[in-house]
Formats: structure tokens, C-alpha cells, sequence
């Protein structure tokens, strides 16, 4: 496990019993990602970043009980809540959730090469920055699949008081301070399209594209 990874672990550990409390406010941008991605019955989609699980009940409502979701999640007490949420679902999609960082995911093993219709990364922005990561997860999307993320993104200097806030909501979630002007850096240029829209006086943004 490397040093960054531990960090991660250490952070989000902590974070962990309070999670779906601290994520509350964004719920509606969280609504309108899931509804970006265009989810029909039967189709398999990706959850990168799935963290205590937040996303799995509208992934299982847009994909329907004959499609699949696959989850990736590295810290064990976030992952170890989203078992806990899909034990309890009232849905049965099936779901493979994956105990890992999205750079060493091993996607191959539950999926083939090019299969998955979707890919979801919310406020997953460390994972954003992993190169390695991305070209995994878009070695298992099939041509045209759609791809949508979101997250905190540096503001205009003329909007203080956002970047006021994505700074003090950095500190509290992301390990890799760098690139938060552009979180996407890396995601954009592998995608064949990308539109990027800015929410909340521009401290948060929504990717949307396809491969």
C-alpha cells in the first residue's frame, strides 16, 4: 500500500461514521450527476470512489434489477459500509464492489474489456489525478459510454467566499491539493467529448462526457 493510499485510509477512516451527514448538502448535485449518465435497465455501470455507498440507490434505480454496478472504493471502513447498504437494499442489482484504488482496481477480473456503458466519479477527486487509475476504467467502457463527474473546483478570484469554502472542504477530503483549478485535467483528454458546467457560485463542477 503506498504512502498516499495510507493517508487516504487514515482520512477517510476518520471520516467514515460521519460521512453521509457531511455529504447531505450535496444529495441534489449527486441527483443530477446520476441523471447525467443516462442510465437504462440492463446497462453496467461504474462507481469510482463509492465511499460509504451514497450512490448505489439511484446507480440501482437507473440500471434496474438486470443491470450491474461495480463499485471501487479504497478505504475498508467507507467499503464496509456500502456492504452494509446494499445488504439492506430494498433494490437487486447486482453489485461488485472492488477494495481498491482505482489505479490498482482490477477491473478485468469482473468485467470484460470494453463492456460497461457509464462511469461515475463523485467528489472523488484524488482519484481524478491518478493516470493509471483512468486508463483503467476506460479500458472497461465500451465506445460512447458516458462518463460524468463532479466535484469542488477553485472559483473566480472575484468569488471569495466559494473558494473560502473549497478550500476549508479540501483540507477536510482530498489528499492532493494540485489541480483543484482544473480537476478534469487528466479525464478530458481521454474522453472523445467533455462539457464542463460550473454550480454553486462556481465552487463545484459538473463533467459531463463520452469516451
Amino acid at each position: 500500500m503506498s504512502l498516499s493510499t495510507q493517508r487516504l485510509q487514515a482520512l477517510y477512516t476518520r471520516r467514515a461514521p460521519v460521512y453521509d451527514y457531511e455529504l447531505m448538502a450535496v444529495a441534489p448535485l449527486r441527483e443530477e450527476a446520476i441523471r447525467a449518465l443516462e442510465l437504462s435497465p440492463g446497462e453496467t455501470v461504474l462507481d469510482i470512489g463509492t465511499g460509504t455507498g451514497l450512490s448505489l440507490p439511484g446507480l440501482a434505480q437507473g440500471v434496474g434489477d438486470s443491470g450491474r454496478i461495480v463499485g471501487i472504493e479504497p478505504c475498508e471502513a467507507m467499503m464496509a459500509q456500502a456492504r452494509r447498504r446494499v445488504s439492506a437494499a430494498p433494490w437487486h442489482t447486482p453489485v461488485d464492489l472492488l477494495d481498491s484504488p482505482v489505479e490498482e482496481a482490477l477491473l478485468e477480473g469482473v468485467l470484460p474489456a470494453r463492456s460497461a456503458d457509464a462511469a461515475l466519479f463523485f467528489f472523488t477527486h484524488d482519484a481524478l489525478q491518478q493516470p493509471q487509475g483512468l486508463d483503467r476504467v476506460l479500458k472497461a467502457l465500451k465506445p460512447g459510454a458516458r462518463v460524468v463527474a463532479a466535484g469542488l473546483v477553485w472559483a473566480s478570484p472575484w468569488w471569495p467566499l466559494s473558494n473560502f469554502f473549497v478550500w476549508s472542504a479540501a483540507l477536510h477530503s482530498i489528499e492532493h491539493l494540485d489541480r483543484l483549478d482544473q480537476p478534469w485535467h487528466d479525464l478530458s483528454p481521454r474522453l472523445a467529448s467533455a462539457e464542463v458546467e460550473r454550480r454553486w457560485l462556481e465552487s463545484v463542477y459538473l463533467l459531463k462526457g463520452r469516451v
